[in-house]
């Protein structure tokens, strides 16, 4: 925008200059040639950019081949982008940096020619070689570079989690129907570094009618002891196992069905069982 009637150049057209991604126009260099204050601010901004692409040309990391698969089942992208897409590389400010100085003034200098440039006098500031993009292409331009980012940043997320699981497995039990019901499942004990069990429960039996529950328990090999360590709720749960509990002691798994009355004990009705076996 050309400034008219001694206007000041308007924020978002300054904006664009000092990123060079508008031509200035005879009357924009003349009004910063005669204006300070439109001057100082393009040459602040200027600063910023210089600053922003001379911060270095650190390595991009590579995410994991699988990252962009999950991201596109879980946006539900269609099959035109499930290929990856490519990861910019950063460019090479160094060489940039070294080109020598125009022989105009620095505010003429780093203005992105679009008429003749006229000398003008302006606080020094070194000017920077840059590639002219299409007038208003900074919107586009900075959400590209926010999709990016998010990219790398779940890339990243993924990488720093890969590697060992925390917890292992050390035993496990297949969970058998018992008389009157038509089910089955399986369990699992899996350990963390620091010690702490859990039983991983896994289902496959009707929903219990009415109010009631299913609520998981480790018995004694003689049911004649039992620990309850929770309800489950739908097909799959973890269940933390109290310290105290010896596993030898109680090596069955029982998932059964509980009335909503009010009482703890184990109703007696149970739909499946499974005795664990160590790894």
């Amino acid at each position: 925008m050309t400034p008219i009637d001694g206007a000041h150049i308007s924020a978002d057209d300054l904006h664009l200059l000092a990123l060079a991604e508008q031509g200035a126009s005879a009357g924009e260099r003349a009004h910063l040639a005669a204006c300070a204050e439109c001057a100082e601010e393009y040459l602040a901004l200027r600063q910023v950019v210089q600053l922003g692409r001379a911060a270095g040309s650190d390595p991009l990391l590579m995410p994991p081949a699988g990252v962009w698969a999950l991201i596109h089942v879980e946006l539900g992208l269609s099959d035109a982008v499930r290929t990856p897409p490519p990861f910019a590389t950063t460019p090479d400010v160094t060489a940039a940096a070294a080109q020598p100085r125009a022989s105009a003034s620095p505010v003429a200098a780093s203005l992105p020619v679009e008429s003749t440039p006229e000398p003008l006098s302006a606080p020094a500031v070194a000017p920077a070689p840059v590639r002219s993009l299409p007038r208003r292409r900074w919107v586009p331009f900075a959400a590209a570079a926010g999709v990016i980012g998010l990219v790398g940043g779940i890339a990243f997320g993924v990488a720093s989690t890969a590697g060992p699981p925390a917890e292992r497995i050390v035993a496990e039990a297949a969970l058998d129907a018992l008389p009157g019901w038509a089910a089955s499942g399986s369990a699992r004990v899996e350990q963390a570094a620091d010690g702490r069990r859990s039983v991983v429960v896994d289902l496959d039996a009707p929903a219990i009618q009415g109010s009631g529950s299913r609520e998981v328990w480790l018995l004694k090999a003689d049911a004649s002891g039992l620990v309850s360590i929770g309800f489950l709720d739908g097909s799959t749960g973890r269940f933390a196992i109290p310290a105290s509990v010896d596993l030898t002691q109680y090596p069955l798994v029982d998932v059964s069905a509980e009335p909503a009355d009010g009482d703890p004990a184990h109703s007696g009705d149970s739909i499946v069982r499974g005795a664990l076996h160590k790894l």
